[in-house]
Formats: C-alpha cells, structure tokens, sequence
C-alpha cells in the first residue's frame, strides 16, 4: 500500500507541474514585447522658400540632396 501512495503522489506532482504556468516567463515576455514596440514617428515636412534653403538645411542634418523634392 506505500508503495502506490508513492507513485500516485509522483504521478499527480508530475501532472501538476506539467499544467502550472509560469508566471516569471510570461511577465518577462510582456516586458521584452513592450520594449519591442517602436515608436512610430510622422516626418516633418516644412515649407522652404527655394529649393537651395532645403538643400542647405538637408546638408545641415547630414541628408542628401535628394531628400528635397519640388513642390508640385
């Protein structure tokens, strides 16, 4: 009769591990996931006057030239 208390009491320890969740991982997954997300930003569009003032102020924030485009 010991005998099978043992292994019941092993076979329901086995079963019960096996169903807990661990809850350390999860909250380290939420918090790896909300570091994940990146902050989407809107480009700034500003008016120049010529097309030499946005070429200036492209070379002024290490852009191309070519980031300036001609109104339409």
């Amino acid at each position: 009769m010991p005998l099978f208390f043992i292994i019941a009491i092993g076979a329901g320890a086995f079963t019960l591990g096996a169903t807990t969740v661990d809850v350390t991982s999860d909250v380290s997954a939420q918090r790896r996931d909300r570091a994940l997300k990146t902050e989407q930003v809107q480009p700034q569009q500003v008016q120049y006057q010529t097309m030499a003032d946005c070429q200036a102020a492209a070379a002024q924030q290490g852009l191309p030239a070519t980031a300036c485009q001609p109104r339409s």
